[in-house]
């Protein structure tokens, strides 16, 4: 019960902050079937059934096209059909080639191929979101990929930016919200196990590879184990950032 009141208050306060929800929204889930996603489309649907906002949700899962097991895969996708039914959300369901996509060109290593995957989902998600005339779309980033996201854009792009909380696309006809965005990992792996939630597994072959995995691991073993302050001050520079003694560009 503690854990469901830590995180029921940090997704209200980051939906009352940074103001993500309105009556009459029609929102996508990005629902992968991972526990950021379950977590999301749960805590989504239990502030409608609370609150005195009317908005509609669709949970969209889509099949990567990535090689698995197609039992257990079917089994699974069984499972997130009830689970989003239990919580009477309504269930999206497509099969699309975008692993095979970004297998391809892994192996002909003309792109990268997270890139390309992320690059389909998302577009397929924006014409879907066009389609029924949704206006938001909610993903289950949480605080670990804004510190993540900012050290991978530091180290690998030269910029100091992260991942934000509400992000304006096509000139405010859509927008993404993050409401698990301060939410640690850990809180939503918990809370996932103790619900005894049925996650998907993750049939990707890149997912251990990349340089967001690296970066994961680097944090989580040569940083954020010094100090366990460490983490949390990180998060907080992040989200407290002093303009006026950060030099500015001037070529």
């Amino acid at each position: 019960m503690r854990i469901y009141k830590t995180l029921k208050r940090l997704i209200g306060r980051a939906i009352w902050k940074y103001e993500m929800l309105k009556d009459g929204d029609n929102i996508i889930i990005a629902l992968s079937g991972g526990e950021d996603s379950l977590v999301l489309t749960y805590f989504l649907a239990e502030w409608r059934r609370k609150i005195r906002i009317n908005y509609k949700l669709l949970a969209v899962h889509l099949d990567m096209g990535f090689p698995k097991d197609e039992e257990e895969y079917k089994n699974g996708v069984e499972w997130l059909q009830k689970f989003c039914k239990d919580l009477e959300v309504d269930f999206y369901f497509d099969k699309t080639d975008f692993g095979l996509q970004a297998m391809e060109v892994d192996k002909k290593k003309t792109a990268n191929p997270c890139f390309v995957c992320s690059w389909h989902r998302r577009k397929y998600l924006f014409r879907l979101a066009e389609k029924i005339s949704a206006n938001k779309i909610a993903f289950g980033h949480h605080l670990d990929d804004v510190i993540i996201t900012f050290f991978l854009n530091m180290f690998y792009n030269g910029e100091l930016s992260a991942i934000l909380p509400v992000q304006e696309m096509f000139k405010g006809k859509l927008y993404l919200i993050r409401p698990l965005i301060l939410l640690e990992k850990n809180l939503i792996s918990r809370f996932a196990e103790r619900n005894n939630w049925k996650v998907l597994k993750n049939y990707c072959p890149f997912s251990e590879k990349t340089k967001r995995k690296f970066m994961e691991n680097f944090l989580k073993e040569k940083i954020f184990s010094l100090d366990p302050r460490i983490k949390k001050n990180i998060a907080r520079a992040i989200f407290n950032p002093r303009f006026e003694y950060l030099p500015q560009k001037k070529w």
